[in-house]
């Protein structure tokens, strides 16, 4: 079947710092998810639903108040973080195996194209299905999502 229209272009030097760029982002996540540890601040732990700070002497209603607020930010951000997290690693994954797929050839028709969203289905999915900001979360911090399979 003949392309109609002009080709699309697609540049694998982008697509490779695109990925450069996702894996530094990706760390970041990953950092984040199972905390940082020591730092000049004191001990960081992950962020998730166990996230509190020291509450001071018994009876001291304002901790305990703080505490459960916390609690249920952790929760909610680390569902994102883990969400983001599986994002991240399938778009890495669809990338590298688009550029694989080139093999020289740089230019690609409309059915190619076709092909390269049909590519990107589990990021395409990753990204309609948000966690839900309800409720305080439960996400495992040492959980990882199982790779790609690339589409």
């Amino acid at each position: 079947m003949a392309a109609t229209g002009a080709a699309t272009q697609i540049n694998a030097d982008y697509l490779n710092g695109l990925k450069g760029q996702l894996q530094t982002v990706l760390g970041d996540v990953k950092t984040q998810l199972k905390g940082v540890g020591s730092s000049p601040a004191g001990w960081v732990n992950p962020v998730d639903q166990n996230f509190s700070v020291l509450d001071g002497p018994n009876g001291f209603n304002a901790g305990a108040q703080l505490n459960a607020a916390l609690k249920a930010m952790g929760g909610s951000v680390n569902q994102q973080l883990t969400w983001l997290q599986k994002v991240l690693t399938d778009m890495i994954n669809e990338i590298t195996n688009t550029v694989n797929s080139f093999k020289n050839a740089e230019s690609l028709n409309t059915e190619t194209v076709d092909q390269l969203i049909t590519d990107f289905q589990n990021t395409i999915k990753d990204v309609n299905n948000p966690p839900s900001s309800a409720g305080s979360g439960s996400g495992n911090p040492n959980s990882t999502p199982a790779p790609s399979s690339g589409g």
